[in-house]
């Protein structure tokens, strides 16, 4: 007899505590078993002189490695979500301001840093990584679609804007899931909140983080994830 044919939702994530926050309420939402999230440790976008190429086969490799662990092949999974941080990288050369400053640091319109030069490299090759990957509709085959947070998850989910520690992420992804772990339906409603869901369709998401200095705003299209994905 074959084994049935599972239906898996693969989250690739940037971080732990991206995983720590979205995971338990996630899995709640859609049928247990169904979700899993795979945690680069990095970003995948800001590969030093790496092609659009390289990126999808780094994000590829990812996919293989989640499927070895797990057991299960491409026919399992029904979709690809591939959440991200834009880290203000879409705005313009002349935002990114020289700053003597250890960390960098993001305003409203500007970035600071004390290496201008390593910034704008880092924001033009994120920003051509994003680029490509918003129009990508498959990945080895599956159906996939990128969503961010801008400027990244915590300042999304808890309105804070500076420099975190591990430790304040933990703790913020900690109080996020007392809130909202247990509480589906509380949940969705915080994630279409107009105070950062973005409206309109996908395409039309990605077409306006892109513009002027929208990445450096609290702004998201995960909750578009759910047009993707049956949670009935």
């Amino acid at each position: 007899m074959k084994n049935k044919t599972k239906k898996v939702i693969l989250f690739i994530v940037e971080g732990p505590t991206d995983a720590d926050t979205l995971s338990p309420v996630l899995k709640k939402i859609f049928k247990p078993g169904d979700i899993h999230f795979h945690v680069v440790h990095g970003d995948i976008t800001t590969v030093k002189k790496s092609s659009y190429d390289a990126v999808m086969k780094r994000l590829s490799s990812q996919i293989t490695e989640e499927m070895k662990r797990y057991r299960f092949t491409k026919k399992d999974v029904v979709r690809i979500i591939h959440i991200v941080d834009t880290d203000g990288a879409f705005v313009s050369s002349e935002n990114v301001v020289f700053k003597d400053t250890h960390h960098i640091e993001y305003g409203k319109d500007h970035i600071y840093t004390d290496n201008p030069v390593s910034i704008i490299g880092r924001n033009r090759q994120k920003s051509m990584s994003l680029r490509e990957l918003s129009y990508a509709e498959t990945v080895e085959g599956i159906p996939y679609s990128v969503h961010y947070f801008s400027r990244n998850i915590e300042h999304v989910m808890h309105n804070q804007q500076g420099n975190l520690t591990s430790d304040q992420k933990m703790y913020y992804a900690d109080e996020f899931v007392k809130i909202y772990g247990n509480s589906p339906e509380r949940f969705l409603k915080f994630i279409y909140s107009k105070d950062f869901a973005v409206s309109g369709n996908y395409r039309e998401t990605w077409d306006f983080i892109m513009e002027d200095c929208n990445s450096l705003h609290r702004h998201s299209n995960l909750h578009l994830i759910f047009s993707f994905c049956d949670i009935k």
